[in-house]
């Protein structure tokens, strides 16, 4: 029963946290209209959708940091939230989305294609965004027990997701690069230790 709640208030202290950047973009949007025009810079459109684009990326990287974490540092607890965090990641990545769409486009969809054309990095996230549906659609138990041995190879997805969100980054930097390369170093870092080989040899470091 102490388990169960301790679970419980976890749950609940992850979903709070996993909505302060959101609530946080709410009220400075709330008070750019009231007149602090300057708040979120002088392209609050772009700024918005970059904030969307950023959260994502750092749940993305959370919930890929869980089981390095688990397997290392015996932090069991740590799995019964990892769900919670990729529906995270993947729900600011589709607000970044909806962002570009409303703010950047101005919701026309007839220039989409050039758009594309112009700048290869939104082939790249919206093609991670597509496979992260699928991931979203069977993160339950009872899918999970549905798909059985076929579950784990469509959640390996997340590797190549990760992977697409880098690149989408990187082909983005126009001034400052330290932001971007830091995402990507932290990806493939966090790639490399789940690998089987460097997975075990690390385990036998840490047993």
């Amino acid at each position: 029963m102490v388990l169960m709640r301790a679970v419980t208030f976890r749950r609940w202290l992850v979903g709070v946290l996993g909505l302060l950047p959101l609530l946080y973009l709410i009220q400075a949007v709330i008070r750019v209209q009231t007149g602090e025009w300057n708040l979120l810079g002088p392209e609050p459109g772009r700024a918005i959708t970059h904030f969307t684009g950023t959260w994502g990326f750092n749940f993305l990287l959370l919930s890929l940091a869980v089981t390095p974490v688990v397997r290392y540092m015996n932090q069991r607890w740590l799995m019964a939230h990892r769900r919670m965090l990729g529906l995270f990641a993947a729900f600011y990545i589709s607000l970044h989305g909806l962002a570009y769409l409303g703010f950047m486009l101005g919701w026309a969809w007839e220039d989409l294609g050039n758009e594309v054309i112009d700048r290869p990095y939104l082939l790249l996230g919206t093609l991670a965004w597509l496979l992260l549906l699928p991931l979203v659609f069977t993160s339950t138990r009872g899918w999970q027990r549905r798909l059985k041995a076929r579950w784990k190879a469509i959640h390996k997805l997340v590797y190549l997701i990760v992977l697409l969100a880098a690149v989408h980054y990187l082909l983005q930097i126009r001034a400052s690069w330290i932001q971007p390369v830091v995402y990507t170093v932290l990806a493939v870092g966090l790639l490399v230790i789940r690998h089987p080989s460097i997975s075990r040899k690390l385990q036998q470091k840490t047993s």
